[in-house]
């Protein structure tokens, strides 16, 4: 599916003369990287390809995955959009990463500052690493599984392969990581006896459970796990006949997964409010559409029922009233409107949750770190970013708070000398 949506080099130079070179570009202000989108695809236009790479680079560190993956903030606000169509941003971006290569123009910095623990070696701990080891210091990965986050464990390889995966995360390390450490860190007070500041981006690590009786039936799964044992190579647990209850990225991605594991299986989404709610993003929606994933909509899941193992949902007809706090419209139960669909497998994919580490640092109510603006914890010396911070987010979003956390400890750190 990635390959059929590649640019050849005659599509590219076309896509690049349709941009118009915005001033105070809407795009590059709506990338959480901030990229300077109009300045890279100029290059495109001239073919200056190495330039490219250097200018989106030295904005985004995950240049290979979110060239594959990034949900195209940029592209949303595009001007062109206005007149026809978007600039198709992404795809001129994975041009550029596909002919070139990545080693050439690097000068890395020589690290003689001092050592920065960073605890969870996905995309805002990678990020934070290379700008950290940009600025002289000796960033420390510790990670209790593997570095590279979700793109290296769950992302399907139907739409990012191992080998770009595994690239970005084997080039980051190799070029701006001091040492990875195999480690599961719960509490961070002893680490700032060893290193001079802790950066915190271990992400959502327990999944949410919906509230209703059956999730102990033999045949219920978690999406994640699904993902994970998938992306391993592993044949998925799944049966014939599958509901994926929720209605995010990840619920969308295990679906469409599932569907192109076995062609044969029936796979449903089983979602409480209707299409146009739908938090994934367009492109997830439309793998998951092509792959021949079937939705119900406004269903509310009541019970999964079974004698031992799952046997179907129990759910009820939704109506859609006022927005909550999200802003979406609320589902309400439509009386006497009760239905049971038939199933052998659920999917759980209903978002996630912090964990129970580091009681020491101040949380919010729904669990996650408090920072200031400038990521800062309730303990000096120790920051955090990612979705420890925000909630789930997306790559771009995690390098965001990589790159904003990894100056703000140079700061911290140069504040401490003087």
């Amino acid at each position: 599916m990635e390959d059929r949506r590649k640019f050849s080099r005659e599509q590219a130079l076309i896509e690049a003369e349709r941009c118009l070179y915005c001033y105070d570009a809407p795009c590059e202000k709506a990338c959480p990287a901030h990229v300077p989108v109009p300045e890279f695809i100029q290059s495109v236009r001239t073919g200056n390809l190495k330039g490219a790479r250097n200018i989106i680079r030295e904005a985004n560190p995950f240049i290979e995955i979110c060239g594959v993956i990034c949900p195209e903030f940029c592209s949303e606000q595009c001007i062109r959009g206005k007149i026809d169509t978007p600039i198709n941003v992404r795809q001129l971006h994975k041009f550029v990463t596909d002919n070139t290569d990545p080693e050439e123009n690097l000068e890395p910095a020589e690290r003689t500052g001092q050592k920065v623990a960073i605890v969870g070696g996905g995309p805002a701990g990678l990020s934070c690493a290379r700008e950290l080891s940009r600025l002289g210091y000796k960033p420390v990965i510790l990670e209790k599984d593997v570095v590279g986050g979700i793109p290296a464990q769950e992302i399907a390889r139907t739409r990012l392969d191992e080998e770009i995966a595994g690239k970005e995360t084997g080039f980051i390390v190799k070029h701006f990581v001091e040492e990875v450490k195999r480690a599961e860190v719960e509490f961070v007070g002893d680490l700032l006896k060893e290193y001079g500041a802790v950066f915190i981006s271990t992400g959502l690590e327990k999944e949410q459970e919906p509230d209703i009786p059956g999730t102990d039936l033999e045949g219920v799964f978690f999406a994640r796990e699904i993902l994970k044992n998938v992306r391993k190579g592993q044949k998925s647990p799944a049966g014939r006949r599958v509901g994926v209850i929720g209605g995010g990225n990840v619920a969308l991605e295990t679906a469409a997964v599932l569907k192109a594991e076995d062609p044969g299986r029936d796979v449903e989404v089983i979602y409480r409010r209707g299409l146009k709610e739908l938090k994934a993003f367009r492109e997830e929606i439309e793998e998951a559409v092509e792959r021949g994933v079937t939705f119900q909509f406004m269903a509310i899941p009541r019970e999964i029922r079974g004698d031992a193992k799952v046997e179907g949902i129990m759910v009820t007809r939704a109506r859609l009233s006022e927005p909550d706090e999200s802003g979406r419209r609320r589902p309400e139960p439509v009386e006497n409107s009760d239905f049971f669909i038939p199933l052998d497998t659920i999917i759980i994919a209903i978002g996630q949750k912090a964990g129970e580490k580091f009681p020491e640092i101040e949380k919010t109510a729904a669990g996650l770190i408090k920072v200031n603006d400038k990521l800062e914890t309730n303990i000096p010396g120790v920051f955090a970013g990612g979705d420890m911070v925000n909630g789930a987010c997306t790559v771009v979003e995690s390098v965001r708070d990589g790159k904003k956390a990894a100056a703000s400890i140079a700061e911290y750190l140069e504040r401490g000398k003087a």
